[in-house]
């Protein structure tokens, strides 16, 4: 994946082969980077310029450490969006289901490049995430980060680096949303039941590389969960 250094310039070198692998969609949102050792081999540069490359990135928000170890490579749109729009999300119940409607044009789109564009590599991805919601389902496990990679593995299926990173921040709202609670959706095992099929079904459509099929069924889950969501606050009220 990453090409040899040259000896001048060394850390702003891995900077810009870093920049030009998420431009080009190899490096996607979520994606955890190889160890440092396993980079500075394969980058043919000492462990010292490759961690000082790797504070510029994190400076420049391309990436996170976690847990010391761990980095991942995050979506570009995550600090121009997330803040403005999380503001504007607090307290407020309408633009949650304002969000979702955006979700219906993105998502619907989407799905349908999807199904022109998926390699059989997509296809693999997204089937592995359709036999974890299975799995979580069996558990009774609430499943909710398998939802989320299921959507993002889509975006990644259309080969579109920019919806990539948008969907990839698009979750990140959702997910830390306190307004939309998650925890009642798939509390009832009725609605988990049910989210499960819509997820293998359009799973099914992008495997079988049927538009409009895919479309009819991405919007009919995002319309279940705008509708829960308001029986939910109802019951509330």
């Amino acid at each position: 994946m990453f090409k040899k250094i040259p000896s001048r310039k060394i850390s702003d070198e891995i900077v810009q082969q870093f920049i030009d692998l998420v431009e080009r969609g190899i490096l996607k949102p979520g994606d955890r980077l190889p160890s440092e050792r396993e980079m500075a081999r394969e980058l043919g540069v000492s462990r010292l310029p490759l961690r000082e490359a790797l504070k510029v990135l994190q400076a420049m928000g391309f990436v996170k450490v976690q847990d010391r170890r761990k980095t991942l490579v995050l979506p570009i749109t995550k600090n121009t969006l997330q803040d403005p729009i999380s503001l504007v999300l607090e307290g407020n119940i309408e633009k949650v289901f304002e969000l979702l409607e955006i979700r219906q044009v993105l998502e619907s789109w989407a799905v349908q490049r999807a199904t022109e564009k998926a390699t059989q590599q997509d296809i693999q991805a997204l089937e592995r995430v359709i036999e974890q919601m299975k799995d979580d389902f069996r558990k009774g496990d609430l499943g909710d980060k398998a939802d989320a990679d299921f959507h993002l593995a889509i975006a990644h299926a259309t080969h579109n680096t920019i919806l990539s990173h948008l969907m990839a921040t698009w979750y990140h709202l959702l997910w830390n949303c306190q307004k939309v609670s998650r925890e009642k959706l798939f509390d009832n095992e009725k609605n988990r039941r049910l989210l499960l099929n819509q997820h293998v079904e359009i799973f099914e459509a992008i495997r079988d590389h049927d538009q409009e099929r895919a479309k009819n069924a991405i919007r009919r889950h995002i319309q279940f969960v705008e509708e829960e969501l308001k029986k939910d606050l109802r019951r509330e009220a």
